[in-house]
């Protein structure tokens, strides 16, 4: 996943879940504007003192997002390093591999050019006692 994915799942899972929270924490928000109405006297105090008491609330979210956040980057990080080391692993096992294939062609090659050199000198040796009037044996 590029970083930019998981920047927008980031801040889209933060966001839903903080309108998860604020839905359904919403009536408690609004119980303590309503209980606590009588006592402040404008609807500035009464909601500053409800967000007090729910505060709490949106700070553990806030946590939680956050050590959500570290841990999947982390498992993620650690996840990106061993795919990186698994493929480096399969890289060094294809390219000995082909070394041993290629070492193996080579002394094959180099076999089979042993061969028909001994072949060809053969072959030019009973020309030379031919042509030579000597007797093949």
């Amino acid at each position: 996943m590029s970083p930019k994915h998981k920047l927008i799942t980031t801040v889209w899972c933060a966001a839903t879940m903080i309108a998860t929270l604020t839905l359904s924490h919403g009536h408690l928000i609004v119980r303590e504007i309503m209980m606590h109405w009588p006592v402040s006297d404008s609807w500035e105090g009464r909601l500053e003192s409800a967000l007090y008491t729910q505060g709490g609330l949106f700070f553990v979210s806030s946590l939680v997002i956050g050590g959500v956040i570290l841990l999947r980057s982390y498992f993620s990080r650690t996840q990106r390093e061993h795919l990186a080391r698994r493929e480096l692993s399969q890289r060094d096992r294809h390219e000995r591999a082909a070394a041993a294939r290629h070492d193996a062609m080579m002394s094959a090659l180099a076999g089979r050019s042993a061969d028909i050199d001994e072949t060809v000198a053969s072959e030019n040796l009973a020309k030379k006692r031919s042509t030579s009037g000597a007797k093949p044996r």
